[in-house]
């Protein structure tokens, strides 16, 4: 009985701190972006998929989602209008399909990433792929497999299903923080269902797990949600850590350097938030492979420099932050 009290009294002392410490962060921190999983059978999901943007989408079974085959694409939140898109007809940002002949002689490139590499509100001359084909020169084609929305393990997938019908002399993916935690959802709100694959062992199969019950617990409480947000983040970190290995493996089986890069956000720079968990420099290290942290260098500029590089009320990039983009990536490229 006694000790019965001791182990209520502990726990009523812990519950009245827990209540006192999740007050404060209410509190402080009126704003806080809660964070949940998205996963099979959660009660909102039919609703959700119902308010896809489908004027852009192109269902894709494989990889969830590629562009509709027309010039006028309307994203989202459109900043910019009247941007002209050359999609081709597997739904790729590229002025020929991935099945056409190539001459000989000419070094292909592929490039791998998300809205930034795609080059969302730019025009086809101010694209990365575009800058860097003016900078490397007519010698060189760049195939630009990126799609706006896309996780880490869409672009791992994608390179899974086209590398071998390319063929390129070298592959480069580049990727944002937010591409690492995409790679754990089942879908991505304003474009609809996506592949979501889990590490059983050393083998990736589909995740089609709910969450756990301390999970659902989680979600609508500011300590929970933190702890939370910080094992999946490097749940996320892991598993993209698998696919970037694989690629590396794969890509020196073929005897070529891939190379990586990680563009920082505007928000990550305005609070001067470098996200190091997020980080794959000693992971790359490791590998002994080509990798740049674009933060690092960003982040020595003045805000009044770096913030011509993105786009306002937006954060993709402008033509000077591609370009910027493009010329980091220049020397990474053989």
């Amino acid at each position: 009985m006694k000790i019965l009290k001791i182990l209520l009294f502990n726990l009523f002392i812990f519950l009245l701190l827990f209540a006192l410490v999740e007050l404060i962060f209410q509190l402080t921190n009126p704003n806080y972006q809660y964070y949940y999983r998205t996963h099979q059978g959660q009660p909102d999901l039919s609703e959700v998929l119902l308010k896809n943007n489908s004027d852009w989408l192109r269902i894709d079974d494989e990889l969830g989602w590629t562009c509709q085959q027309k010039s006028q694409l309307q994203f989202p939140s459109p900043p910019v209008t009247g941007i002209n898109y050359q999609i081709n007809e597997e739904g790729f940002r590229m002025p020929f399909n991935l099945k056409d002949t190539i001459p000989k002689g000419k070094k292909k490139i592929l490039l791998l990433g998300d809205s930034f590499i795609f080059g969302v509100y730019l025009k086809e001359d101010e694209t990365i792929s575009a800058q860097l084909k003016k900078a490397k020169g007519e010698e060189y084609v760049f195939y630009t497999i990126a799609i706006p929305a896309w996780g880490l393990d869409q672009m791992y997938l994608a390179y899974q299903k086209y590398v071998d019908l390319i063929k390129p002399d070298q592959v480069v993916l580049a990727f944002i923080d937010d591409d690492l935690m995409r790679s754990l959802e089942i879908l991505f709100h304003g474009c609809g269902r996506k592949p979501c694959l889990k590490l059983k062992g050393n083998e990736l199969v589909p995740n089609n797990d709910p969450p756990a019950l301390w999970e659902y617990l989680c979600w609508n409480n500011q300590i929970g949600n933190r702890l939370l947000l910080a094992h999946y983040q490097r749940k996320a970190v892991e598993l993209c850590s698998f696919y970037l290995e694989d690629i590396i493996e794969n890509e020196r089986a073929a005897g070529r350097k891939p190379a990586f890069i990680r563009i920082p956000t505007k928000i990550d720079l305005d609070q001067k938030e470098p996200r190091s968990i997020f980080s794959m420099q000693s992971f790359m290290d490791q590998k002994g492979v080509r990798y740049k942290e674009l933060y690092t260098s960003i982040s020595k500029m003045k805000p009044i420099n770096y913030h011509l590089y993105y786009i306002p009320n937006d954060g993709h990039f402008t033509a000077m932050g591609a370009a910027m983009c493009a010329m980091e990536l220049e020397d990474m490229i053989d």
